[in-house]
Formats: C-alpha cells, sequence, structure tokens
C-alpha cells in the first residue's frame, strides 16, 4: 500500500510504501531539536492508519484509527495551486499566448535572479551558503561548488 504525504494543495512531499505485512512509521519533528517528536503515523498495508504521540516521552498512545475520508477537492478535480506557484499547464498556455523572445526572457531570469541573490547575500554567509546548498544533491556537492571558488 503506498501512501502519499501531501501539504493542503495536494502537492506530493513525500511517498511511503506500507508493507503488506505491520506498518511503516514516519513521525514529525523539528530540524533543529532532533530529539523533540510531535506526532507520528503509522501506515498500514490494509490502508489503515493510526496517528499518536508519546505525551511522557516514552509511551506510545494512539489518539486516532482511520482508514480515510474523501477527499474534500473531489476524486476527479484539480488541487488550487498554492500561492506562488505556476502549474506547468498554466505555463504552456502563457507561452502560447505571448511573444516572447528567448533573449527577453533571458534578461528576465537575469534580473530576477539578482534581485534574489542580493537578498540572499545581504542576509550573510549562512544564508548564502544555504541558498546554495539547494541546488546541490549532497554535502559533497556543496564542498565541491565551495571549493571552485576558494582562492
Amino acid at each position: 500500500m503506498r501512501f502519499l504525504i501531501t501539504d493542503d494543495h495536494g502537492t506530493v512531499l513525500a511517498a511511503v510504501e506500507a508493507p503488506p505485512e505491520g506498518a511503516a512509521s514516519v513521525a514529525i519533528g523539528r530540524e533543529d531539536e532532533p530529539n523533540l517528536l510531535f506526532v507520528a503515523a503509522d501506515l498500514y498495508g490494509d490502508g489503515s492508519v493510526h496517528v499518536g504521540h508519546w505525551p511522557d516521552g516514552v509511551q506510545w498512545e494512539t489518539l486516532l484509527r482511520a482508514t480515510g475520508t474523501p477527499n474534500p477537492y473531489g476524486s476527479g478535480e484539480r488541487r488550487a495551486q498554492p500561492p506562488g506557484q505556476v502549474s506547468a499547464h498554466e505555463i504552456a498556455e502563457l507561452l502560447d499566448s505571448l511573444a516572447l523572445d528567448e533573449d527577453v526572457l533571458d534578461e528576465a531570469v537575469h534580473e530576477a535572479f539578482a534581485e534574489q541573490a542580493s537578498e540572499v547575500n545581504n542576509q550573510g554567509p549562512a544564508a548564502q551558503v544555504e541558498y546554495l546548498a539547494g541546488g546541490c544533491a549532497d554535502v559533497h556537492a556543496l564542498r565541491d561548488l565551495l571549493t571552485d571558488f576558494a582562492w
């Protein structure tokens, strides 16, 4: 049984495969406090989910057992795009309806990223490295990138 972890807009954040027997568990915690957990869900191969927490830090307490509820968006309806995101369909429509020269688009991208780069640069070295890390597969790729610019 495959479960999809989505945001409120239906964007898939992760997919979790539950075994036919037993459960796959997912937990929600904070990156800055790795020893602090808020809630967890056991995803079972029969399609059921048990949501719970550890109120005393040790003993698991199930808060909810569920086999699903109707999708509030309807099974065939598209979910709304999150603010700031444009669908592939909308992009295709824009490209079809506007006469955009490739050079104009090149300039628009450069301007947009120059503004974003300026904002990141004004936040200091940690923000700069964090921004660069977003385009790297792992810390080794980030190190390679930064090494290319080291003196």
